[in-house]
């Protein structure tokens, strides 16, 4: 017997498209974003989910209303699924933030482990980790041996993926990079996890 844990990532959104950070800001899906859902909805309609859990952020929460469906559950909406935050350079375009915060990007993106948020006063990665897994780990044992969906973002699916494949934060880039509206899903029995990208299994 397996408990099965889908990690979707939201659908493309405005702010995606303009190339601007979300972090706990928000901003629409688009059309495109929508078809996603609508699409990842159709390929996951066989599934019976006894549960999904979705980042109270409302890009996530539609999306996951459209990968509910007909489905007669309770769509929850859990703040500690929301993306890593990072205040201050909230709603600015990438750009901007590699030219005012060069350094501490190039550390985020090539020495995880190091980064302390203290130019962003945002969170670290090791703060994303500690609020994220903790609420996996109790929707686990709460729904042993079901089918559980949860809508999030992609720095959160990243962090829990690394975490349940033993990495360190050092490692939580290493992996297959999460598109909009795709899945991962991690199938954990009494040997131990694996995990599946798109179908594919990882290592």
């Amino acid at each position: 017997m397996s408990t099965n844990l889908y990690l979707v990532r939201h659908g493309q959104t405005k702010w995606n498209v303009e190339g601007r950070l979300q972090g706990r800001l928000d901003s629409p899906l688009t059309e495109i974003g929508i078809e996603q859902a609508k699409q990842l909805g159709k390929q996951l309609s066989d599934i019976p989910f006894q549960c999904i859990y979705s980042s109270s952020t409302n890009r996530a929460v539609e999306t996951a209303s459209y990968l509910k469906g007909e489905r007669t559950i309770d769509l929850v909406k859990k703040d500690s699924l929301m993306e890593m935050s990072f205040s201050k350079w909230e709603g600015r375009k990438w750009s901007e933030i590699q030219e005012l915060f060069p350094k501490e990007l190039d550390e985020i993106n090539n020495s995880p482990e190091n980064y302390d948020a203290k130019e962003s006063q945002g969170e670290t990665l090791l703060d994303v980790q500690e609020r994220s897994v903790p609420f996996i780990q109790d929707i686990l044992e709460r729904h042993v041996g079901e089918n559980i969906l949860v809508v999030t973002h992609s720095i959160v699916i990243k962090v829990l993926v690394n975490y349940f494949r033993g990495g360190s934060i050092k490692s939580v880039w290493e992996g297959p990079d999460t598109g909009w509206a795709s899945a991962f899903k991690l199938c954990f029995t009494k040997d131990g996890v694996k995990i599946f990208y798109e179908g594919n299994e990882i290592s």
